[in-house]
Order: structure tokens, then sequence, then C-alpha cells
């Protein structure tokens, strides 16, 4: 059987904000997966720059599969070498919320191919900048570095100032936008396409390949994991994910700290299972 083998990547291949990379251990399941014939698609919330250097450690380039990353709003096809699939932000809708933003004392940015643009250095943009190796650009004009499509924004602070702005700010982004916040970490949130999410661009993705969810196994730790998890013919989770995921999957893995992951990804390996 070939498998469609689809990755979180913070909480589930490797711990929350630890770079750009998997263990060694994690990186040599994953590229004896694809030796043996089965597809990786690493599925993130993470901006692209902050997935693309996994991809090509484990040697997506070599084999193909797909990175969808900032919570399904962009596909990249690693065979071909191309983008397949954006869900853009109107460049009029992320001014806007830049202005709210500003009003109400928050750090606020927006993505493009190379670089992250921002009105302030928050704690949660710098956790992120580390995180994903990624430039950020600071500047109070959000038009002058904006010259290619925006798939993601985020809005940062404190966690005390985040929650206590989130409401009137979500109001704001409902009221005036065709886009959702979405709570990624208590120092950032997501502002994307509304309707999108890793599990529907996953399914568009799935459909396009007439894959079927008897093909798919999935490991997850989040909310946004969930219904992958529900659907996948063979799930995973983990010891410090949420616990609805942990009730969805098959079976538990322990904690992304101890690499919880090889547990799973060598139940695959094993050719009882792999041809059950």
């Amino acid at each position: 059987m070939r498998w469609i083998v689809v990755c979180d990547l913070d909480g589930s291949l490797m711990p929350p904000s630890s770079g750009l990379r998997v263990s060694q251990e994690v990186e040599k399941r994953l590229i004896r997966l694809q030796e043996k014939g089965h597809v990786v698609i690493l599925n993130s919330a993470r901006i692209f720059q902050g997935v693309y250097p996994l991809a090509k450690q484990i040697q997506m380039d070599r084999f193909g599969g797909y990175v969808i990353s900032a919570n399904g709003c962009h596909v990249y096809d690693m065979a071909k070498e191309e983008v397949v699939l954006t869900k853009r932000i109107k460049k009029e809708e992320a001014f806007y919320l830049w202005e709210v933003a500003n009003q109400m004392g928050l750090g606020f940015g927006y993505s493009q191919p190379d670089f992250f643009v921002c009105n302030r250095m928050s704690e949660g943009f710098s956790l992120d900048q580390k995180n994903c190796e990624v430039d950020y650009i600071i500047t109070e004009d959000p038009q002058k570095y904006c010259r290619h499509e925006i798939v993601k924004c985020a809005v940062s602070q404190t966690e005390e100032k985040l929650q206590k702005s989130s409401d009137p700010f979500c109001q704001e982004v409902q009221a005036h936008t065709q886009l959702e916040v979405i709570k990624s970490t208590p120092l950032l949130y997501d502002i994307i396409q509304k309707g999108a999410s890793k599990h529907k661009t996953l399914e568009e993705l799935m459909q396009k390949h007439d894959w079927t969810w008897d093909q798919v196994t999935a490991i997850g730790d989040g909310i946004s994991d969930l219904e992958t998890l529900r659907m996948a013919r063979f799930s995973a989770s983990l010891e410090n994910a949420k616990k609805e995921c942990q009730e969805a999957a098959d079976i538990v893995v322990p904690s992304c700290l101890e690499d919880g992951c090889l547990v799973w990804l060598d139940r695959l390996l094993e050719e009882d299972h792999v041809s059950d």
C-alpha cells in the first residue's frame, strides 16, 4: 500500500518553536518512507519559509511531495518546484487591519515570499523570526514593501494584551474583511482567508490526485489537525496533544519532546503494517 503521510510540524514532528529541522532519527524514517514509495505532505501553520528547509532536509526535492503552509493558504509542489495553490488576502484588507492594530497598540504584519513585514517587533514576532529564520522588516508604511501577494497576516503582543484586545480586534476583522483570526500561540494570532484550513486544503490536494482517505496516515497535536486525524485511515497523536486529538487518533505516542513520532513512523515502516 502507498501511504499519503501527512505531518504536522510543531508539537508533532518536533517540539514547538524548535527551529527548522527535525532530529536525525526522524529524518531517517521520513526518508526511508519516501524510498519505499510513500508520499510525504508537510502540513503546517508556519509560513512557507519556515517549512521549506525541513522539506529539503528530508529530501522531498528528490522524492516529491507537498508543503502546505500558512494554515492551508499556500501549497508548494516539491517535484515541480512551484506554487500550485494560494489563498490570497486582499492588500486593502491587510492595510486596513494594519491601521486597526496600530490604534490598539498591537503588533501587526504580513507575509511576502522572502520576508515578513511588520509595524513593530513584539515577543511573538521575535520567536517566529528565530524559529523560522525569516527576515522581518519593520516599517511605518505597510505599502512600501508589499510587492507580491499576501497569504497570511499576524497580530502579536504580550499574552495579556492579546487577550484583552482579542474580541474588539476580531470584531473589526469580521465586520470589514473576508478574513478570520486563528489563535496560533498565546503571543501570536494568524489571520487568513475565511474558510481556509489545513484540512480543507489537504482535501483539495487529495481530490486533484484522486487520493482517498483510506490511503492517508497522519500525525497531529492541535485542533487544526483534528478533522484530518478523524478522517485518516491510520492516525497518531501525542501525549502533549490536545485531548480531542488523542481521542480521535488510533494511537497516542510519547511526547514530541521525546521524538514520540518515531513510534508512528516505525509502525508505518513495518512491512506487515504497511501492507495491512
